[in-house]
């Protein structure tokens, strides 16, 4: 055996003694569980969707909050609202934590819903470029990081989100960002960016 391999640097040494390290990793991720679970009832009490002529089946089906530890190595959350995910057809509202880089509040949209609210986004591509909604231009419809290579900055100028939606992407995704920095406001942003996407989808 190599052990080489399996001994620790000076770093590793350090957060290896630190219990209290993962003991506050864990209230965090605790806080975000309570801050997604807030978010959520406002959600469903509001008429963000409700007013917005969505399916009835979109609303009909709960919020979902789930949570990993290893999203490309890190711990992440994630709550789905309004959401309806088909092998064919997905209307999804998802607003994600991931450690270290940000909050994001998604529209993921494939199928018959892609379709239906394509024409009502185009409309609004003025609004979403003001809240810094960004494009996904990647193939990977499960693509969570925002690098430029994954996403692509919303312009005013509604040819060139045309340009790359007349591509023939199987699904659309439309993403904007709140950094961990704000945390203390973070519901009441996250709030926004979903009142972004209600009036962007009912055109």
């Amino acid at each position: 055996m190599n052990l080489t391999k399996i001994q620790l640097s000076e770093d590793e040494l350090q957060l290896v003694q630190n219990a209290q390290l993962l003991l506050t990793k864990n209230t965090i991720i605790e806080k975000v569980y309570a801050l997604f679970g807030e978010l959520a009832s406002e959600l469903q009490q509001s008429s963000i969707y409700t007013t917005n002529n969505l399916p009835e089946e979109l609303l009909t089906i709960g919020p979902k909050i789930s949570r990993g530890e290893k999203y490309k190595g890190l711990p992440y959350v994630m709550l789905d609202y309004p959401r309806s995910f088909g092998k064919e057809d997905i209307f999804a509202v998802r607003t994600f934590f991931w450690w270290g880089n940000f909050f994001s509040v998604t529209l993921h949209l494939k199928g018959k819903y892609q379709q239906l609210f394509i024409p009502h986004l185009y409309k609004q591509t003025a609004l979403l470029a003001a809240n810094n909604f960004q494009l996904c231009i990647t193939g990977d419809e499960w693509e969570h990081d925002l690098s430029e290579e994954n996403y692509i900055s919303l312009s005013n100028n509604s040819d060139t989100v045309s340009e790359i939606d007349l591509s023939g992407k199987p699904f659309y995704k439309l993403t904007s960002r709140v950094e961990l920095h704000q945390w203390n406001d973070m519901n009441e942003r996250l709030l926004g960016l979903q009142r972004v996407i209600g009036n962007a989808i009912a055109g």
